[in-house]
């Protein structure tokens, strides 16, 4: 057994970065042998949250440091993969960017490689510091080695930044955080300080925060471990006060306490800065092992001081309420940690009103989640001047495909609950098919929604306050198919009439309604011995002014989508996937490409994996891409929309049945801009939506 004291100063170029630590090695013993040191997790209550949830896989938390042991025991089966990319082909399958990046991005040797370098004159400290990290947020629980993670079922994604002698700059920092957000991290932990400003790095963070990505920083600790940390209220550090002059709050900044609950002496502290403090002394995690150095034999280290760690607890405490409630947002998580903190004592009055709202409890903020499965909007937030605004006014709205209710829910672009409308009441309607469009011809559209299988076949018009415009059967009461909608002028008219098309059980006859539900005109789309179900939607594709019918087989059929005119003329057909899967296909109408004409936007229905295309009118393949898992083949349903608000159409994806309910939002390039889920991830029965 030996003991060394580490004292550091590293340097970013510009930033500086101190991480000072203490810390003793010692051997294994067995199951989670070093539970019994982390005397933190009772503290910050993690043991007692585990009883609602350990995390869930969907969520990710990426870690921007020194890089990630991939194969360490604790933290192997945690290491986020990017599912889109092809491993050692030498291909950016994805089109991200970013070639081979299964495990992350190293942005320090442009590279996939992100394990820890270990380069002439490396720092032991600084190898080992982000798979630490990473194993305070993650490490696994319950397989007898080690430690047991704040968040032991949540994904880890490594970015290296820094290099194994703490070298590093801004602008890479900057992209990691770009890259992290583009490609699903639901949380980004930068343990590390410096006294740089760098306005791109702040860019970054605020597009973070746009994006509904929580940004946690340490306050960083004093460069000599026995002196006192510094007031960063007269001298900010970087990024933890990156927006200590805003008016919103978009960084969750951490100091580190000790086991008296009390500020640590090391630590840095400021008001404007710091939201919350969490335990930062005589903390034990996983460490880089290589059994080529001798400084890389131990698995696990103990005795390490240093508000990276503090922020590291608070990671892996945001991770378990992101699991509670996918929705929540970045603002959101931040008040219930800071409202449901607990007592820390100041031993000192130079700490008043500049360490925080009190002591981590994560046990207290899960219990709020708990109440309400949905925590209320926050009053809207206005930007700093420097900032850049939220300009997005999409809403997303989502309902179930079955095992549901006959609601929707409505969330804004920062993924927060506006409002559920009731389209049917009472526990006869188990989910919704629904479309949105402008049925009165008031420039605003309504909520076109038609029953689904295993319900009695209404078809039912709404707006947004809830009121009904048309409510009909589409079919004999005593059918229980299923009704997919639509809607749009298909006979030019100057009255939006209403489509629909069995979901399932029926000959795949399309039927034209008006408003009053009286039966204008009906024809066949496909074989009439089909009857697995049509997706439609209505929009003029072809640029004559009149509102034309697209249609695709719900499966167990060639994806081929057709488009009609009003009395059932076959315009155009083509195939929409590969014609060796019976998948069918799903089918949306947008301007994908921004040329002023309405396109196809089709995704691959159950049987397939979920391919997102676009396609013209002609049948041309504008884009293409896969919206989840290789192995997921429940179906994709798709929406268009300008989600971000830079003026080009975004995708937007649900997945099938099989899938949890999980919604993506995608640039045409393939590059996810963001992603949400509505409701917990156990739910696998489908969902569909639609964005206003």
């Amino acid at each position: 057994m030996y003991e060394i004291i580490f004292c550091m100063k590293f340097k970013i170029f510009v930033i500086l970065v101190f991480f000072c630590f203490l810390f003793t090695s010692t051997a294994l013993a067995a199951d989670d042998p070093y539970y019994i040191k982390q005397w933190y997790l009772k503290t910050i209550k993690a043991d007692e949250s585990w009883q609602t949830t350990r995390g869930t896989p969907n969520i990710i938390v990426a870690v921007i440091d020194t890089g990630v042991d991939l194969d360490h025991p604790e933290l192997q089966g945690n290491i986020w993969t990017n599912s889109r990319e092809i491993a050692g082909d030498r291909k950016d399958n994805d089109n991200n960017g970013y070639i081979d990046d299964i495990h992350g991005w190293n942005f320090v040797s442009n590279s996939a490689d992100t394990e820890p370098d270990i380069l002439l004159g490396y720092s032991k400290t600084s190898v080992n510091h982000g798979t630490f990290v990473a194993g305070i947020i993650a490490a696994i629980s319950d397989n007898n080695i080690g430690i047991k993670g704040v968040a032991s079922n949540v994904k880890i994604m490594p970015l290296l930044a820094l290099n194994s002698v703490g070298n590093g700059n801004s602008s890479a920092v900057s992209s990691a955080i770009d890259y992290a957000v583009k490609n699903g991290a639901n949380i980004i932990n930068l343990s590390f300080a410096g006294s740089e400003y760098s306005d791109t790095l702040k860019k970054s963070i605020i597009n973070a925060y746009d994006k509904g990505v929580l940004i946690v920083a340490a306050a960083g600790n004093s460069e000599n471990m026995d002196l006192a940390g510094a007031d960063m209220s007269a001298n900010p550090l970087y990024p933890v006060c990156y927006d200590r002059d805003s008016s919103v709050n978009r960084i969750l900044g951490v100091v580190s306490t000790n086991k008296k609950n009390q500020i640590s002496t090391f630590t840095n502290y400021g008001a404007d800065c710091i939201d919350i403090g969490a335990p930062g002394e005589e903390i034990v995690s996983s460490v880089y092992q290589n059994t080529n150095y001798l400084d890389f034999r131990n698995l696990i280290e103990e005795n390490w001081n240093g508000s990276s760690f503090a922020a590291a607890l608070v990671s892996g405490g945001a991770a378990l309420l992101k699991s509670v409630d996918p929705t929540l947002s970045p603002a959101q998580i931040i008040k219930l940690i800071t409202d449901e903190s607990g007592l820390m004592f100041l031993q000192d009055p130079k700490y008043e009103n500049k360490a925080g709202s009190g002591l981590l409890n994560i046990k207290k903020a899960i219990d709020k989640v708990k109440v309400s499965t949905s925590v209320p909007a926050l009053p809207a937030e206005q930007s700093s001047p420097e900032a850049e605004p939220i300009v997005s006014t999409s809403e997303l709205l989502v309902s179930k495909a079955a095992s549901g209710t006959g609601t929707i829910k409505i969330l804004n672009s920062q993924f927060q609950t506006i409002k559920e409308l009731q389209v049917f009441s009472g526990d006869k309607f188990h989910g919704l098919n629904f479309q949105l469009a402008d049925v009165n011809n008031d420039g605003v559209s309504e909520i076109v929604s038609g029953a689904v299988a295993g319900d009695q076949p209404f078809v039912r018009v709404i707006d947004f306050q809830g009121k009904i415009i048309s409510s009909f059967l589409a079919y004999d009461i005593n059918f229980r198919g299923g009704v997919n909608v639509s809607a749009g002028d298909v006979d030019s008219d100057g009255k939006v009439e209403i489509v629909v098309a069995p979901e399932s059980k029926s000959d795949p006859t399309i039927k034209i309604f008006n408003q009053n539900g009286q039966l204008e005109r009906e024809f066949l789309a496909f074989n009439k011995d089909f009857k697995n179900g049509i997706n439609i939607a209505v929009g003029d594709v072809d640029g004559d002014k009149k509102d034309d019918i697209v249609a695709g087989p719900k499966s167990g059929l060639l994806p081929k989508i057709k488009i009609f005119d009003e009395k059932g003329n076959l315009k155009n057909s083509f195939i929409a996937f590969s014609a060796s899967v019976l998948s069918g296909a799903n089918v949306a109408i947008s301007d994908l490409n921004n040329d002023g004409k309405k396109d196809i936007l089709a995704g691959a229905g159950a049987g397939s994996r979920s391919y997102v295309n676009g396609y013209d009118y002609n049948g041309k393949k504008l884009f293409g891409f896969e919206a989840y898992n290789s192995k997921f083949l429940g179906g994709v349903k798709v929406a268009a929309r300008d989600w971000d608000g830079n003026g080009k159409i975004d995708i937007i994806t649900a997945a099938g049945k099989g899938g949890g309910p999980h919604v993506k939002m995608f640039n045409t390039d393939g590059t996810m801009i963001s992603q949400i889920f509505p409701w917990p991830n156990g739910f696998t029965a489908g969902i569909n939506i639609a964005v206003k």
